[in-house]
């Protein structure tokens, strides 16, 4: 029997690393044998405050790489020994969302890590539902570690294309975390004309920059945000919010220039937030608030191509590696917010 190390979440700060056996794949099912995994802020998420898809107990992860290990019976196309990403999200294809070209917002989806078990493991099978269109290979020439981290690079093209962003725009990206500095690099490669970034931290506020971002501001430093708009009196065309709170969605809203955009890409740990918001902000000024969820199968895709041409700069957001036996580890090194950018697990 082949040992299957998994991550286990069993509820609320319930969870451990525990060996299961391989799993044996179906007609129409892929065994995939994981190489490298990421930690995403929505897996300390589910552990410690839960989610409205999540189904206890559940194998954790969902940004994942590997080498097709074995293939069911009437899998097409898949072969044995190639080396594959698999998306996060499996889409049903038939609700009405899906039949209008907006599947991120699927009603039904089989989501790893969340209502199916993810790629914290060593092997991850992937059901026929998601057989072929949730295996994506990776190209030759990209390391499958940095291949790992197509799933958040592609719903960072997704808050790109909500952003509407163009060449020349000036952005705003509030948050210097591993999701945050992902902004940066891809309001870099759609042309951005500057790129500010608000953060705490200078370590990773340097990233930012060596990422593209021009301007950087600590907010230990400008702890007022109109300390912020007196370098920027104009605003920013677009502004991305990757920290949300009551305090970062009130200030988003005094940085967005008049017929800006603001994008809320991340959601809030456990409850909801409430804010101020002066209607007349959006009326006069003409500011669009929007939101950014996952992703649509052609930017994954499109993801995919960018971190092969863009593995350097996705290689300098890894910070941590740790083998998936010292999961616990991983999760308490994602705490240190002073040292910690993106974690890895290794097999």
């Amino acid at each position: 029997m082949s040992v299957n190390r998994s991550v286990v979440v069993y509820g609320i700060n319930n969870f451990r690393v525990e060996k299961r056996e391989r799993p044996e794949p179906e007609f129409g099912e892929v065994l995939v044998k994981i190489e490298y995994s990421g930690i995403c802020p929505s897996d300390i998420k589910i552990i410690r405050h839960g989610g409205r898809l999540v189904r206890y107990p559940v194998v954790l992860g969902h940004e994942m790489a590997g080498i097709v290990e074995e293939v069911g019976e009437g899998v097409k196309g898949i072969e044995v020994g190639e080396r594959v990403n698999v998306a996060a999200d499996i889409y049903c294809g038939t609700c009405k969302y899906c039949r209008a070209g907006r599947e991120n917002l699927c009603e039904r989806p089989l989501t790893f890590g969340y209502n199916i078990d993810g790629g914290h493991a060593d092997y991850l099978l992937v059901p026929r539902e998601g057989v072929p269109k949730a295996i994506f290979k990776v190209p030759d020439g990209l390391s499958l570690e940095v291949a790992s981290m197509t799933e958040p690079v592609a719903c960072v093209v997704h808050s790109m294309n909500a952003g509407k962003v163009s060449p020349g725009d000036s952005i705003a990206i509030v948050g210097e975390g591993p999701m945050g500095l992902l902004h940066v690099l891809l309001a870099k490669i759609y042309g951005a004309g500057s790129i500010a970034v608000l953060g705490l931290v200078d370590k990773k506020l340097k990233l930012a920059e060596e990422l593209g971002a021009e301007k950087l501001y600590n907010r230990n430093n400008y702890p007022n945000i109109e300390d912020i708009l007196r370098e920027n009196p104009d605003g920013f065309d677009k502004v991305f919010l990757t920290v949300v709170n009551k305090a970062t969605l009130e200030e988003t809203l005094k940085l967005v220039k008049k017929g800006g955009r603001v994008v809320i890409f991340a959601g809030v740990p456990a409850h909801s937030v409430s804010f101020s918001l002066d209607p007349n902000i959006i009326h006069y000024d003409e500011v669009s608030l929007v939101g950014s969820s996952s992703y649509l199968y052609v930017e994954y895709a499109k993801a995919l191509k960018f971190v092969s041409m863009y593995q350097r700069e996705l290689s300098k957001i890894i910070s941590h590696r740790f083998n998936i036996d010292e999961f616990e580890k991983a999760v308490a090194t994602w705490d240190d917010k002073e040292n910690s950018v993106k974690i890895i697990l290794t097999r």
